[in-house]
């Protein structure tokens, strides 16, 4: 029988007692019915998890304890950094959802110059809320115990300075000359790829990846939607890490 996966950041505390917060619970009660006694996986989104069993159950709360020991996911050599625009809510969170199923590591959401007219004027620290919410699902559901990591940046400037220094870095556009291959990359470095919003890039951006040196790479003639690109492109440096 599958045992159901529940996320815990204090799983791993001396304690081997713990409540888990109240979205969490409320799934477990409401959505999947478990019941005092009934065994979960817990994972705490640093590459630990345990069997816990369910020992109270209140309306909105549901307290574990650990039963087994905590175990340890191998943590990845090779990084994979999405840096990726705002785009509408629903191709956003579509975008999260795939981007974290395939195995990004780490998310630097910018604020494009050519930001979407339906999300320019609101607070996108709404939209990132819900982001560590679908991300927290989509690791439940597909067994991976590493939250990818999410940081948030004014624009495509202040994005660029959080890349990690040791990370090849490729950015992605519709009139780039030179085409996206595999074999340019090297066996142990981690990565970090960059895509623009459906209007595509400024020039004010175009000419700041330029400046500093960034590879620009062209994926094809068909013109991709800005949440399709970044799928593709993740793909493309997943397999060639060996992941799919």
């Amino acid at each position: 029988m599958r045992i159901h996966r529940v996320y815990c950041k204090s799983l791993a505390e001396p304690n081997n007692i713990f409540n888990i917060d109240e979205p969490q619970s409320k799934h477990l009660i409401k959505a999947l019915r478990l019941k005092e006694d009934d065994l979960v996986e817990v994972f705490d989104g640093n590459g630990r998890s345990a069997k816990c069993k369910i020992i109270q159950i209140t309306k909105k709360n549901c307290q574990l304890k650990r039963i087994h020991k905590l175990s340890s996911a191998v943590i990845p050599k090779r990084l994979l950094t999405a840096v990726i625009p705002f785009i509408k809510k629903n191709n956003f969170n579509f975008m999260i959802q795939k981007l974290t199923e395939i195995g990004v590591n780490k998310f630097i959401i910018y604020k494009p110059d050519f930001v979407d007219q339906s999300i320019a004027k609101k607070d996108l620290r709404s939209i990132i809320a819900k982001t560590f919410d679908i991300i927290i699902s989509v690791c439940k559901q597909c067994g991976n115990n590493f939250l990818p990591e999410i940081i948030e940046s004014k624009n495509l400037k202040d994005a660029l300075a959080l890349i990690n220094k040791d990370h090849n870095i490729y950015f992605f556009d519709t009139d780039a000359a030179e085409y996206f291959i595999q074999d340019e990359l090297d066996k142990s470095s981690s990565i970090a790829f960059i895509t623009g919003p459906e209007s595509g890039f400024s020039e004010a951006e175009l000419e700041l990846m330029n400046k500093s040196k960034i590879k620009k790479r062209y994926l094809g003639k068909n013109i991709l939607r800005s949440e399709t690109a970044a799928i593709y492109i993740s793909t493309l440096i997943k397999n060639h890490f060996g992941k799919i």
